[in-house]
């Protein structure tokens, strides 16, 4: 009975000092990021966003004068990707007047996506930035992180 414990203390012994003598290495290679910005394809984009929005100015939707009045009843906002959102009450027709534009928005920005050899969203993205800078004071819209807040 006087060994077990003087055995158990000796194997004990044994065990840290084997730990103590092991070493693990580890090696990490750090790579470097390698960004490329096309600057002719986010040009080209802009151009055909300018020119989007251009021909919308000269030609406007059939119901601008309600998409107007929803926008400052604050009823209808623009998301993060230019699309017109429903942030309240809209009557059906209303409704249907937003899904058409909307719906000749996403065609557009599609073809410019092909004209231009950029994605639809990166397309979407750009155009709903240059149409902040166009919506009147107090109108709704989307932030990059999700919020929505009104326009200063």
């Amino acid at each position: 009975m006087n060994r077990s414990p003087s055995l158990f203390l000796v194997l004990c012994a044994a065990l840290a000092a084997g730990t103590g003598c092991l070493s693990i290495k580890t090696e990490h290679e750090v790579k470097p990021i390698k960004i490329e910005m096309d600057v002719n394809l986010n040009l080209k984009v802009d151009k055909e966003i300018d020119r989007d929005l251009a021909e919308e100015q000269r030609k406007p939707p059939r119901h601008l004068d309600e998409i107007k009045a929803m926008i400052d009843r604050k009823d209808v906002g623009v998301d993060a990707h230019g699309y017109l959102v429903v942030r309240g009450k809209v009557s059906d027709e209303e409704r249907d007047i937003l899904d058409d534009v909307n719906a000749s928005r996403r065609v557009r920005m599609r073809e410019i996506a092909e004209k231009t050899g950029a994605t639809r969203s990166a397309v979407e993205l750009r155009r709903a930035e240059k149409m902040l800078e166009r919506l009147p004071a107090g109108s709704l819209y989307e932030k990059a992180d999700g919020t929505w807040t009104a326009k200063e």
